[in-house]
């Protein structure tokens, strides 16, 4: 591992919703609630304009061109995914959007965590991410975030982080514990089942395809983000 990824890993802090291309964010009046506020008052808004909403003022809805599609990626009765304010401004091939669970759940640490929120939001990055083994969902573990809505993001790995998940004789990054799944169903039960419910808060979870599987790369009270590109410009933005 090099040192700029540790350096990466150790510097990651806080926004709002993250940073758009190295700018710093409006914070709104939400505070940590901005995600529910869009949960909640947003997605199943009747209005064909989506970005009328107040709560979506933060992401990228200055454009009063953008298409609903382009905000809003894809809901079900449990879930939304929508576009992160990471990517205001940034060109097209950045990737970076946020899978939601539509009742209200904290974050890693809250019980009532749902697993299905993996398997959704895989299929999603799928529709933005067309190269699977470039896919990488992270939840951040609570003192982590500034967000208390449990938020998957949905981002490319960083090329060093694919290169060290096919290594087949690489050792984990330090700090890290690495789980082998047989799908994406049983992730947070898996992380739980290694490191007991206790640690459950302290967790950040990085989920990834190899050659041969899947794999969640757990991360103690640092953001997995750290290992995937959350930012479009010379510096990388900061985890959410």
């Amino acid at each position: 591992m090099t040192a700029s990824f540790r350096n990466a890993a150790a510097s990651a802090l806080l926004s709002t919703l993250g940073l758009a291309c190295g700018r710093t964010p409006v914070r709104g009046p939400e505070g940590n609630s901005a995600l529910w506020s869009i949960v909640s008052t947003c997605v199943d808004r009747r209005d064909s304009d989506v970005c009328a909403c107040p709560a979506f003022a933060l992401s990228c809805c200055g454009d009063r061109a953008a298409a609903n599609a382009d905000v809003v990626w894809a809901k079900t009765k449990e879930f939304v995914a929508i576009r992160d304010l990471k990517m205001c401004g940034c060109p097209p091939g950045f990737v970076a959007g946020l899978a939601l669970p539509r009742a209200r759940v904290t974050g890693i640490e809250d019980p009532r965590r749902p697993e299905g929120i993996w398997p959704f939001a895989w299929q999603v990055a799928r529709t933005r991410i067309h190269d699977e083994r470039q896919i990488a969902l992270a939840i951040n573990p609570k003192d982590a975030r500034s967000q208390n809505q449990m938020h998957v993001h949905l981002l490319r790995l960083r090329p060093e982080t694919r290169a060290w998940l096919d290594a087949s004789d690489g050792a984990p990054p330090a700090g890290t514990t690495v789980l082998t799944l047989p799908n994406l169903d049983g992730v947070f039960a898996a992380a739980e089942a290694r490191l007991g419910a206790a640690r459950m808060a302290d967790t950040g979870i990085l989920v990834a395809r190899t050659r041969t599987g899947w794999r969640a790369v757990l991360t103690y009270r640092s953001s997995p983000q750290a290992f995937t590109v959350n930012g479009c410009g010379t510096t990388p933005a900061r985890p959410s």
